[in-house]
């Protein structure tokens, strides 16, 4: 009897309206920076909240947000 290869987990991407002065240095993709601000904000209110009024971050930024565009 053959076993049916596991899938992997899908990749979760943040809300591409999110976004910290990382992403326009680092490559996509790229591991934690030793130096991050671990700031971050939503273009839609440009603020560090998301339309919803819930802090913008990439554990925040996820689907299942109502403001989430994938």
């Amino acid at each position: 009897m053959m076993k049916t290869p596991e899938r992997a987990p899908e990749a979760v991407l943040p809300c591409r309206c999110m976004r910290s002065k990382e992403m326009y240095y680092q490559p996509r993709g790229a591991g934690e920076d030793n130096f991050s601000s671990g700031i971050y904000w939503c273009t839609k209110t440009e603020e560090g909240f998301g339309p919803d009024g819930e802090p913008a971050g990439p554990d925040q930024c996820a689907p299942g947000r109502p403001c989430y565009l994938g």
